[in-house]
């Protein structure tokens, strides 16, 4: 492999290369238009073998924004590989339903069960049905193991006044419905009926919304509270949410508790949080399994761009261990960065100089530069589970981050890849193929005053296509 770099603030293109010429002068003028004050990383190579094809402070330390996905999701396969399955069970011991969780980030996923043909309760469907089948119609309490994961659930860098936002739902052992509420709103005369998803317990809601001459409904919760609160004025049936949750444990376990009373089986007390002993598991019964496969968890993380899947992946890292066996030790963000930094080092990405603080790239503090990503993707293009890879990756005009900016004729069927965007940054990671049949890998990174169209316009000069207006 062949890496040229730029010196910092200038361009460069590989000299004996036409098309790496053909690519040189209009990128140039497209960069050249940018704001001085915004930074540009712009980095171009073969995606076969590594030659630079253009490179525009490729080495400097950017924000990469969601493009930081492609890391967690190039190790997760690298680590586990495609055959790797998450698996929640379901145990009865006596009066007790336990639940073991994986860390699972798809329990109850909309676009999963859609794309299946599922139900959203699909889960706690399953698992009903399992308990009717062994005649259990009640139990004294649930019981919700989430070691697998730490309890840190929020990461310290998002900020504090979002935390109800559904792109910083927390991360837990055990997740449900993207770990956020929704609300459809219907009015009957004068009285306002809430429909939750998932259906929650009265205790964690209180509905003050009225009929009124003005539409102003309004979901909050409050900091460190289970509770959500529904305010304001309504005049038509509207839908509300998704907002975060607070504890992912305690709001996955009452949403199963109001499942199963509606599938009648009733639990008489609480629902409690404990660690269980593997020696325990083998003197209940187990009664369900329910398994999501990788290929869905790389799916939602790079095509779709959700964060809750890119932190549960990177937690992962370090509580499954290659063979999906558990470590024995709680994914967290510190453990699972450690784990991604050896598990690419292995691989010969060289994240010495980078700054990673989380999974998602929702992180204003990450920093890694243009380089980096594409000698990722050269990396994850020779790989043994490049197919896997691949298939994760957004393409445009379909469902996905690209579905609408990228809905660019030009580019169909040849470009894949993975969008960041944050405030102040934009960003474009991926694929394009040429007309000749030439893959090109390139990572394009601003950070600043940046056109929302420089990552499209980048994308057609790649495939040998004009700019564009």
């Amino acid at each position: 492999m062949v890496w040229l770099t730029s010196a910092p603030g200038r361009a460069s293109a590989q000299p004996g290369t036409w098309a790496a010429r053909e690519i040189a002068q209009p990128l140039g003028a497209l960069l050249a238009k940018v704001p001085a004050r915004t930074q540009i990383g712009l980095f171009v190579a073969n995606a076969a073998d590594g030659e630079c094809w253009f490179a525009h402070q490729a080495q400097r330390p950017l924000k990469p924004a969601s493009v930081l996905k492609l890391f967690v999701t190039a190790a997760a396969l690298e680590r586990f590989g495609p055959g790797f399955r998450y698996e929640t069970r379901l145990y009865v011991q006596g009066e007790e339903l336990w639940v073991l969780g994986a860390g699972d980030p798809s329990l109850g996923d909309e676009r999963l069960a859609r794309r299946d043909g599922r139900p959203l309760s699909f889960p706690f469907d399953e698992w009903a049905a399992a308990l009717r089948a062994r005649d259990v119609r009640t139990l004294e309490r649930i019981v919700l193991d989430d070691s697998v994961f730490d309890q840190q659930w929020r990461h310290p860098d998002w900020p504090r006044d979002q935390a109800t936002s559904w792109y910083q739902a927390p991360i837990g052992g055990l997740n449900f419905n993207d770990n956020c509420l929704d609300a459809r709103v219907e009015l009957h005369g004068t009285t306002v009926q809430l429909t939750l998803r998932p259906d929650l317990p009265p205790s964690f809601f209180e509905n003050s919304l009225r009929v009124g001459k003005s539409h102003r409904p309004l979901v909050r919760r409050a900091e460190e509270r289970d509770t959500f609160e529904f305010l304001g004025t309504v005049t038509r049936v509207t839908e509300l949410g998704p907002i975060a949750a607070a504890r992912p444990t305690v709001f996955f376990g009452y949403a199963l508790r109001q499942a199963l009373a509606a599938r009648g089986i009733t639990v008489h007390g609480e629902v409690v949080r404990r660690t269980i002993a593997p020696a325990a598991c083998a003197n209940a019964a187990l009664v369900a399994t329910h398994t999501t496969p990788l290929a869905d968890v790389l799916w939602r993380c790079n095509t779709f761009s959700q964060n809750l899947f890119a932190e549960c992946l990177l937690k992962s890292l370090a509580a499954y261990a290659p063979d999906g066996s558990r470590t024995g030790t709680e994914g967290s963000w510190e453990r699972g960065l450690a784990q991604l930094r050896a598990t690419l080092g292995d691989l010969g990405v060289d994240l010495s100089d980078a700054v990673l603080r989380d999974g998602s790239g929702l992180s204003h503090e990450n920093r890694v530069n243009a380089e980096q990503i594409v000698q990722l993707l050269v990396r994850m293009y020779g790989h043994r589970h490049r197919a896997a890879f691949l298939d994760s990756l957004a393409v445009p005009g379909q469902e996905g981050s690209m579905r609408q900016r990228f809905a660019d004729a030009g580019l169909a069927g040849r470009l894949r890849g993975k969008t960041g965007t944050l405030n102040g940054v934009r960003s474009l990671a991926g694929y394009v193929t040429r007309p000749d049949g030439v893959t090109l890998a390139f990572a394009l990174l601003g950070n600043g005053e940046c056109d929302a169209e420089l990552p499209v316009r980048v994308a057609r000069i790649l495939a040998g296509l004009p700019a564009g207006p």
